[in-house]
C-alpha cells in the first residue's frame, strides 16, 4: 500500500466512524424521548388511579358514615 493509501484508507475510516457515531447519537436520543414518554403517560396513569383510589374511599366512608347515622336515628326511634 502506497502512502496515499493509507492516508485514504484513514481518512474513509475516520468519516465511517463520525457516520455511525452520529447515527448512535441521534437513536440514542429518539430512544429517550420515547422512554421520558413512556414513563410520563405511566406516571399520568399512576397519578389518575391514586386519585380515583382516594375518591373511592372517600364515598365508602361517606356510605358507612350514612348508614351509621341511620341506624343510630332508628335505635333513637325504636
Amino acid at each position: 500500500m502506497s502512502r496515499w493509501d493509507i492516508i485514504l484508507f484513514a481518512v474513509a475510516s475516520y468519516f465511517a466512524i463520525m457516520g455511525l457515531v452520529r447515527l448512535m447519537q441521534a437513536r440514542r436520543k429518539r430512544l429517550e424521548r420515547q422512554f421520558q414518554e413512556e414513563f410520563r403517560k405511566q406516571r399520568q396513569a399512576v397519578v389518575k388511579q391514586q386519585a380515583e383510589d382516594e375518591r373511592k374511599a372517600r364515598e365508602l366512608a361517606q356510605q358507612q358514615q350514612f348508614e351509621e347515622f341511620i341506624k343510630q336515628k332508628q335505635k333513637e326511634v325504636a
